[in-house]
C-alpha cells in the first residue's frame, strides 16, 4: 500500500477548483500516465473493477487545487504512478485540466502496510473515519448517501478481496450489517460536479462505529478494513475523487 501526493502550480493562474470536475480529474490523470508510459497506461486502462488505486482532489482554505492524494494498491500501481508523475516534475510538462494548465512541483511516497500486516489488525470494537469528499453508495436505481456499516465496509472488502492472498471469513460483511453501527456522526450534504452537465451528491464528514456481539476474528477484519479504506476510498466513483477517507485516531 502507498500514498502518493502531487503539489500543483498553475502556470497562469492559480488551479480555480470551481473548474474543475471529477471527470476532467479522472482524464487528466489518464493522460498524464500515457504520455510517461503509454503501456503501463494501457494495463491500468483495462484492469478490471476495482482498479488498484483511488484519488483525492486536495484544495486549499481559498478553493484553489492544490494537488492530488493517490492511494496504490499494487506494487505495479506504485510503480505507474511514482515514475510518470516524477517524469512530469522532472521534465516540467505542462498538464491540462479544461483551459487551466499546471506543473507539478511535488511528489511524495509514503509507504503505507502491506497485506499480511493489515491481516494482523489489533480487534478493536470502535473505528471512526473521516469522510474527505463526496461519499454515496448504489442503491437499486439510485444513490444512497449515507453511511450504513454494510455500504462502508463493502467497497475495501471487495479491494482486499482482489488483492490480497489473505483470506476474508465467509460472511462477514452479514455480520457488518447486523452488528456494526453509527455511534456518532457528524456529516452534511455535499454536491459536486461530475462534468459539465451532471453532478454528484454525497455526504462529508466524521463518523464512528462501533461493533457489538463480535468475535476477535471479525473485529480483526473491521480494524484491517479501516485502515484499507484511506487507500481504496469507499462508496462509488473513487477514481474519480469520491469517497476519499482517512482514519480518526482516538
Amino acid at each position: 500500500m502507498h500514498h502518493l501526493t502531487l503539489t500543483f502550480r498553475g502556470l497562469n493562474h492559480r488551479l480555480r477548483g470551481h473548474a474543475v470536475t471529477a471527470k476532467g480529474l479522472h482524464g487528466m490523470v489518464f493522460a498524464a500516465l500515457a504520455a510517461a508510459d503509454p503501456r503501463e497506461t494501457d494495463w491500468l486502462h483495462d484492469h478490471p473493477t476495482p482498479k488498484p488505486y483511488s484519488l483525492a482532489p486536495l484544495y486549499d482554505g481559498e478553493g484553489v487545487l492544490a494537488g492530488l492524494r493517490l492511494g496504490l494498491m499494487s506494487g505495479r500501481a506504485a510503480d505507474l504512478f511514482t515514475r510518470a508523475w516524477c517524469w512530469h516534475r522532472d521534465e516540467r510538462h505542462p498538464l491540462r485540466l479544461g483551459v487551466q494548465e499546471f506543473a507539478v512541483i511535488g511528489v511524495v511516497e509514503t509507504e503505507g502496510p502491506g497485506w499480511d500486516r493489515l491481516a494482523q489488525a489489533r480487534p478493536a470494537r470502535r473505528l471512526g473515519l473521516r469522510f474527505l469528499s463526496p461519499t454515496s453508495f448504489r442503491q437499486g436505481p439510485g444513490d444512497l448517501p449515507l453511511p450504513l456499516p454494510g455500504n462502508v465496509f463493502s467497497w475495501p472488502w471487495r479491494v482486499w478481496a482482489v488483492n490480497s492472498t489473505a483470506p476474508l471469513p465467509d460472511g462477514w460483511l452479514d455480520w457488518c450489517r447486523e452488528s456494526v453501527f453509527v455511534v456518532e456522526h457528524r456529516i452534511e450534504t455535499v454536491s459536486v460536479p461530475i462534468d459539465k452537465d451532471d453532478r454528484f451528491t454525497g455526504f462529508v464528514g466524521d463518523v464512528l462505529f462501533e461493533a457489538r456481539h463480535c468475535s476477535d476474528e471479525q473485529l480483526r477484519v473491521f480494524q484491517a478494513l479501516g485502515q484499507l479504506a484511506p487507500y481504496s476510498g469507499v462508496g462509488r466513483k473513487t477514481t474519480m475523487g469520491m469517497g476519499a477517507v482517512e482514519r480518526l485516531d482516538g
